[in-house]
C-alpha cells in the first residue's frame, strides 16, 4: 500500500511540475513567443523526441521528477546548447515587458488554478475540513533551542509527534490552551493522557489509543509543542455548485496564509527578528523532495482524502518557490522585468546571464542542504507518521 502511494505521489508531483510548465508554453504561444522545447524531465542524460505540436519539440527526459519550457525570447535560462539543436529556429523578437511577465507569472497562476481545482473536488465529494480541530503534539521539545529550555520528559515517557490527544486525567480535550492549562494546574502531579496514534500492524494502518503517564516538572512543563489537527473530519458537502466556489476558495485561502506565515518566520528566525514566543522555525526546518514524498504518502496511507489537501498544498508551495525574487526562478525573471519598467532599459545581458548562473549555483546549494536535511530527518524518524505497533497499544 505505501509502495503505491510513494508511486502515486511522485506522479501528482510531476504533473504539478508539468501544469506550472503548460502555463508557460499555452500563455507564451497565445502572446506569440516561440515555444522551441517542451521536455518532461529535467534536461539532463539523454532524451526520447515525443513528436512536434504548434511549432513546439516536445521530449521525454529519464530524469523524470521535473520539466521545462524553452521560451528564448523570454530571456530565459534556456540552454543555448538546446536551442542550436533547433535548425528552424526563428529570429527573436522582443516584447513588451507585459507579455513577458505574464508568461514569466503563468506558470505560477497555473500552480494556483491546479490547487483551486483540488480543493473545489475535495469541498463538492468529501466536503470541507471541519472546523472542530483534534489537539496533535507538533514536536518534542527535548533539545534546547532559542525559544525553549531542553525538556525530555514526554519523549521518556514515549509521547511521539503527530500523537492526537484524546483525554487528560479523563477529561476529553479539545484545543491546545486546554491542554496546557491542565498541565500547568498540576505541577508534579502524576497526569494520564489518552492518545491516538496511526499504528502500522502487518502492513496495514490502524488506529491504535494509548494511555500514558507523565508527571510535569514544577514548571508544570513536560516538553511538548502542541497544535491543532483540522484534517481529521470533514463537514457535509453542500448541493450548492456556488457554495462549492466560495468553500474552496476560503479554504486555499487559508492553507495559503498558513504556509506565508511559516516562511515570513523562518525567515525573521534566520536574521534573529522573529516575535518573542512564536515557534522557532530555522534553517534545519528546510526540507525538500524525500520529505514531502515521505510525509504525503503516509498522510494519505493513514486517510486516503489526505490527497486533496496534500496535492493542493504542494501546488500553492511549487508558486510560492517560483515567485522568491531569485533569478533562476520565475520571480527573478520579474525582478529583471521591474529594474527594465523602473531604468527604462534592459540590464546588460551579461549581467543577466551572471545573475541567473549565481542564482543556479544558490539553488544547488540549496538542494544540497535540503538534501542533508531530508537524510537526517529520514535517520532520525523526523518524519515519521506512522509508527511501528507496539506491544502495549491497544487498538480501537
Amino acid at each position: 500500500m505505501i509502495v503505491f502511494n510513494l508511486i502515486l505521489v511522485l506522479a501528482l508531483i510531476s504533473v504539478m511540475i508539468i501544469v506550472h510548465e503548460f502555463g508557460h508554453w499555452i500563455v507564451a504561444r497565445s502572446l506569440g513567443f516561440q515555444t522551441p522545447i517542451f521536455g518532461f524531465g529535467l534536461p539532463f542524460g539523454g532524451h526520447l523526441k515525443l513528436g512536434k505540436w504548434k511549432e513546439t519539440e516536445f521530449r521525454f527526459h529519464w530524469f523524470v521528477l521535473g520539466g521545462y519550457v524553452a521560451i528564448p525570447e523570454l530571456g530565459d535560462e534556456s540552454s543555448e546548447e538546446n536551442l542550436k539543436e533547433i535548425p528552424d529556429l526563428k529570429p527573436l523578437k522582443t516584447f513588451p515587458v507585459w507579455k513577458r511577465a505574464c508568461v514569466a507569472s503563468a506558470g505560477v497562476a497555473f500552480n494556483l488554478l491546479f490547487a483551486y481545482l483540488m480543493c473545489l473536488i475535495m469541498v463538492a465529494t468529501i466536503g470541507p475540513p471541519s472546523a472542530k480541530g483534534s489537539v496533535v503534539i507538533t514536536n518534542l521539545l527535548d533539545s534546547a533551542s532559542d525559544q525553549y529550555k531542553a525538556n525530555p520528559i514526554a519523549k521518556n515517557a514515549g509521547f511521539k509527534p503527530q500523537d492526537v490527544i484524546l483525554k487528560v486525567n479523563y477529561v476529553k480535550v479539545k484545543d491546545p490552551g486546554q491542554v496546557v492549562k491542565i498541565v500547568r494546574a498540576n505541577p508534579l502531579k502524576e497526569l494520564t493522557f489518552q492518545i491516538q496514534r496511526p499504528a502500522l500492524a502487518s502492513g496495514k494502518i490502524k488506529y491504535s489509543v494509548l494511555n500514558i503517564k507523565v508527571i510535569p516538572n514544577k514548571e508544570g512543563t513536560i516538553g511538548i509543542g502542541l497544535g491543532f489537527a483540522r484534517d481529521a473530519e470533514y463537514e457535509k458537502p453542500s448541493r450548492n455548485p456556488l457554495i462549492w466556489l466560495l468553500q474552496s476558495a476560503k479554504v486555499l485561502t487559508e492553507w495559503t496564509a498558513t504556509m506565508l506565515l511559516g516562511l515570513g518566520l523562518m525567515i525573521m528566525n534566520l536574521f534573529g527578528a522573529a516575535p518573542s514566543g512564536t515557534p522557532k522555525i530555522g534553517a534545519d526546518d528546510l526540507h525538500g523532495i524525500i520529505a514531502i514524498v515521505s510525509v504525503f504518502a503516509q498522510a494519505i496511507t493513514v486517510d486516503f482524502r489526505e490527497v486533496y489537501r496534500w496535492t493542493a498544498l504542494i501546488s500553492v508551495n511549487l508558486a510560492i518557490v517560483n515567485l522568491l525574487p531569485i533569478p533562476a526562478l520565475d520571480g527573478g525573471h520579474l525582478l529583471f522585468m521591474l529594474i527594465e519598467k523602473i531604468r527604462g532599459k534592459k540590464l546588460a545581458e551579461s549581467i543577466q546571464q551572471k545573475a541567473i548562473q549565481t542564482g543556479f549555483f544558490l539553488l544547488l546549494l540549496l538542494m544540497v542542504f535540503v538534501l542533508f536535511n531530508d537524510i537526517r530527518g529520514l535517520i532520525s524518524g523526523k518524519f515519521n507518521l506512522i509508527h511501528e505497533n507496539e506491544n502495549n497499544v491497544k487498538k480501537d
